[in-house]
């Protein structure tokens, strides 16, 4: 099990699918800026946090969805399209109804048209009542954007 002060959970495609945009910007931007940053924020990634042997629906909702003290959910077109991540993303709006203490940060990586976030249950709604983070790549915009999100993650 994953294990750290604030842990959050990515979900990603699984191991059989090749790399997407979203899944190489996690590895280089998102990890290289949280878990090297201070205080260091671990993220729960399959690649590398999940048990060997255990079926990947138990290690989503065990070591992912309930592990983890925030989910962290990359919102592209990679996201749209695939069955795990929106898998993972209806665990955890159902978590956050339950617990109203978890908390879902949605950051928008690449510009997905309206109607194709209809396609995951709850995102559209999701986006039209809750406050997001966009990824831009401007250097300016990235700093607020990597100070918004330490803040949303770090906070109770």
């Amino acid at each position: 099990m994953c294990s750290a002060a604030f842990k959050s959970f990515i979900p990603q495609r699984p191991m059989s699918e090749p790399l997407s945009y979203d899944e190489v910007w996690v590895m280089n931007e998102l990890m290289e800026n949280l878990e090297n940053g201070v205080p260091p924020i671990q993220l729960c990634l399959h690649m590398r946090d999940f048990q060997a042997g255990k079926s990947i629906a138990s290690n989503i909702i065990d070591e992912g969805i309930m592990g983890s003290r925030k989910i962290i959910v990359v919102v592209s077109q990679h996201f749209i399209d695939s069955a795990w991540c929106r898998f993972e993303f209806e665990l955890a709006q159902s978590r956050f109804m339950m617990e109203r203490s978890a908390s879902i940060i949605i950051i928008i990586l690449e510009d997905v048209e309206e109607r194709k976030t209809k396609k995951v249950f709850g995102l559209h709604k999701h986006l039209k009542k809750n406050t997001y983070l966009k990824w831009s790549r401007d250097p300016f915009s990235n700093m607020r954007f990597w100070i918004r999100l330490r803040k949303a993650i770090l906070d109770n």
